[in-house]
C-alpha cells in the first residue's frame, strides 16, 4: 500500500493530501486525495489508475490475484 500511495504523492499537487488504507479483505488499496487532484490520479481515460493497479497486483498480490484501487470523493 506504501507503494501506491508513495507514488500517487509523486503525481499529484497536494501530497500531503492523499492518504491510503486497505481494505480488511488485503485486496484493495482506498485513495482519499483533493478534488482537483483526483484526475491526475485517474488520468486519462483511466491509464494512470490502471497503471497503479498493475503494479500494486504485481507487489501485492498471489500469483493468479488482484489488487483493485479505489478513490474517494
Amino acid at each position: 500500500m506504501e507503494l501506491v500511495v508513495s507514488i500517487v504523492k509523486k503525481i499529484v499537487d497536494h501530497p500531503e493530501a492523499v492518504t491510503g488504507k486497505m481494505s480488511s479483505d488485503g485486496i484493495t488499496v482506498e485513495l482519499e486525495t483533493t478534488p482537483e487532484d483526483r484526475g491526475r490520479v485517474i488520468g486519462r481515460r483511466g491509464k494512470t489508475v490502471d497503471s497503479l493497479r498493475i503494479l500494486a497486483t504485481a507487489a501485492f498480490a498471489n500469483p493468479g490475484g488482484h489488487v483493485d484501487i479505489k478513490i474517494k470523493e
